[in-house]
């Protein structure tokens, strides 16, 4: 990872309303949310557990943005993929621990164990004994995609394996490969809106549409999977049902992208080239 001069950071103003929300209240939702639809796995439909994947990859993509945007230059891409390998971690251990106790709410025990790791991991890039980034708040941010990783790949794994037994996502999600595009599109969720977005006038809610509308072509290919891997009539409704919410959520977010990037391009302002003193 290229790691450049740490830069003063200029003030945001903070958000008044609507989306999205200050980077506390996200957090606190998205975790909330995340964490009551994991416990009451596996009875709800694939589009409630879908919520709850776009909001945890939402609160990823702010994640990385708060953590980026001090300077990691080449780094952004980076954190995403490290953010989902906690994830993918988190999930495995989690899935591990709800089988091993029974209850679904075990699988919360390895969403803290890497939300621990990311904190620990933050301590130590910071540390002047160890890297010495310095950078603000990178305890708080590694911590936070620990426990967004993990959330969204628990999720994941329950829209695919309709479970979160140990054995059953193994043969389901990991053994297919299905692990492995699930993977690239959440990494692809977390990190690609701020690495695009990124420079002059960049602004957190136009950025964070772009999380939103990744997720929802995820959702999407969530759905064709089920589909195919359907056993029953009720699991092919619950995959087409998420193929067309996650179709409608990429729509939606597409256009106010694009409206939002054609709104706000005019502030760029060509100025020429450079003069010569001749």
């Amino acid at each position: 990872m290229t790691v450049t001069p740490a830069v003063e950071e200029e003030e945001e103003k903070k958000p008044t309303g609507g989306f999205p929300p200050d980077e506390t209240r996200l957090g606190i939702i998205s975790a909330v949310i995340a964490v009551i639809i994991t416990i009451l796995l596996p009875v709800l439909p694939a589009v409630i557990k879908a919520v709850g994947v776009i909001f945890t990859l939402l609160w990823g993509a702010d994640s990385v943005r708060k953590t980026s945007k001090y300077g990691l230059g080449t780094g952004v891409p980076s954190i995403g993929v490290l953010a989902m390998g906690y994830g993918i971690v988190g999930a495995i251990l989690g899935t591990a621990f709800a089988s091993k106790t029974g209850y679904a709410a075990g699988a919360l025990g390895g969403v803290l164990i890497m939300g621990g790791v990311g904190y620990l991991s933050g301590v130590m890039s910071n540390s002047e004994k160890f890297i010495g980034m310095k950078i603000p708040g990178l305890e708080r941010g590694m911590m936070e995609l620990g426990l967004a990783g993990s959330l969204a790949m628990l999720l994941q794994f329950s829209i695919v394996a309709g479970s979160l037994n140990f054995d059953v996502v193994m043969d389901k999600a990991i053994s297919t490969g299905i692990i492995a595009l699930l993977f690239i599109l959440s990494c692809m969720a977390m990190f690609h809106p701020y690495n695009a977005c990124l420079g002059p006038d960049e602004r957190r809610p136009r950025t964070l549409m772009l999380s939103v509308e990744i997720s929802g072509l995820l959702c999407a290919i969530l759905g064709i999977i089920l589909v195919v891997t359907a056993g029953s009539m009720w699991e092919v409704a619950d995959g087409v049902s998420l193929v067309i919410f996650g179709a409608l959520v990429w729509l939606v977010f597409y256009v106010k992208f694009v409206k939002a990037a054609m709104r706000e391009a005019y502030s760029v302002v060509g100025t020429g080239l450079i003069k010569t003193i001749e």
